[in-house]
């Protein structure tokens, strides 16, 4: 049963800011049921505001927190994302996974603005493609962005949020060989 506050149960979703209030007394079955309808009416929301939500080229300059390199370390290593700016539309992106003294580029990433759009563009090592990878980032704001191609396999979604300027949160979502993936990456400048 989740945790209880004054003989309120909550369930905490991840990356959602709110909570869902379950009863006590409900039983598995209805519980189940209410969860199941609650997650579902607000992921529906959450896809109307991402769809309606638009990213100003204008807001590129938010971008400038990437700037450097965030580090994220593992039982059997580390991942190094290293960010620089290339000029006054794209940054420039990497991704490594090191292991005892080793790496291995895992990805490079271009965030680009094209026209009145802002696209964030991987190219996964191992998996290049012939056509380029394009996310549309939908939402730029200063505390992040999020990037989204939802007829994409993988990834459909990335989402960067800054909670500090020295801590970074990367989420890359999507599908792959049917089956729902999720990856988090916690950084630290």
């Amino acid at each position: 049963m989740p945790p209880a506050i004054n003989g309120w149960h909550f369930l905490f979703l991840p990356g959602m800011v709110t909570f869902v209030p379950i009863l006590k007394h409900m039983q598995d079955k209805s519980l189940f049921s209410y969860i199941r309808l609650t997650v579902l009416f607000m992921a529906m929301a959450g896809a109307g505001q991402a769809a309606s939500a638009q990213a100003s080229v204008k807001d590129f300059p938010y971008l400038k927190k990437l700037q450097g390199t965030w580090v994220m370390n593992t039982r059997k290593g580390s991942v190094v994302e290293q960010w620089q700016q290339v000029n006054d539309s794209t940054w420039y992106g990497r991704t490594w996974r090191v292991a005892e003294g080793d790496s291995s580029l895992q990805q490079s990433i271009n965030l680009v603005k094209q026209g009145d759009a802002i696209y964030f563009m991987p190219v996964y090592t191992g998996h290049e493609t012939l056509a380029p990878l394009k996310l549309k980032v939908r939402v730029l704001k200063p505390i992040g962005f999020v990037a989204e191609d939802l007829q994409n396999d993988f990834p459909q979604k990335v989402t960067y949020r800054f909670s500090t300027p020295t801590v970074l949160e990367a989420r890359v979502q999507g599908t792959r060989d049917g089956t729902v993936e999720e990856y988090i990456f916690k950084y630290n400048k």
